[in-house]
């Protein structure tokens, strides 16, 4: 699974993704800020090696990936890819602006107020069980607020990708891996010139036209 990631160094000052008009801010801004009606976030063990997400948003973003990658037989676990760990690396090779409105986004699933205010529950996302957890993610799929719909979409990406993007999760999928060639960082440059590139893997050759 392939996710666009803008490159580092790209604009800081565009406008996010996720800021769409006026709802899409003040929606986001109650995840980033308030804390009320907020109860304590369940804990998670905190790996070494964040560089995006502080433990609360770990811990939610620990909690999506278990939602969104569910236990399946003949499948890694999230735990074994370290799955949560991975996205917080994927988030890191975003812009500024992203990075910061995928936190605002993770602290609008865990703040008890905008869950209230949606769903009328007074409990934080990672304070849920399984069922409840999969109730607030069918309603911020199925929302008539696009914000609610786009964040839905970006946080699954980031789940999907962390996770079948790890090469130990391909014999599951019975994905071979990139052929030989393509793709490689490691493979050989060609150095003939202007010689003409033997035909092989990567080679593309230009098809003769009929006048």
């Amino acid at each position: 699974m392939k996710m666009y990631l803008p490159p580092r160094g790209a604009s800081k000052s565009r406008r996010g993704f996720l800021k769409k008009g006026l709802v899409g801010g003040l929606v986001l801004a109650l995840g980033g800020g308030g804390w009320l009606l907020t109860r304590r976030s369940a804990q998670v063990v905190v790996p070494e090696g964040l560089q995006v997400l502080n433990a609360t948003e770990y811990a939610v973003m620990w909690s999506l990936v278990q939602r969104f990658v569910p236990a399946r037989e003949g499948f890694p676990s999230t735990e074994a890819l370290k799955t949560a760990l991975a996205c917080d690396g994927i988030l890191a090779m975003t812009e500024e602006v992203t990075r910061a409105e995928v936190k605002q986004l993770l602290m609008l699933f865990e703040n008890a107020l905008p869950n209230f205010l949606f769903g009328g529950r007074t409990s934080p996302f990672t304070q849920l069980d399984a069922t409840e957890q999969e109730q607030v993610l069918a309603e911020w799929r199925d929302s008539r607020l696009t914000i609610r719909r786009t964040g839905y979409s970006a946080l699954r990406g980031i789940a999907m990708a962390a996770y079948y993007g790890n090469p130990q999760s391909w014999p599951a999928v019975h994905y071979p891996g990139p052929l030989p060639g393509i793709h490689d960082p490691n493979a050989p440059v060609w150095k003939g010139g202007l010689e003409p590139r033997p035909v092989g893997n990567g080679t593309w050759i230009e098809p003769e036209v009929t006048p």
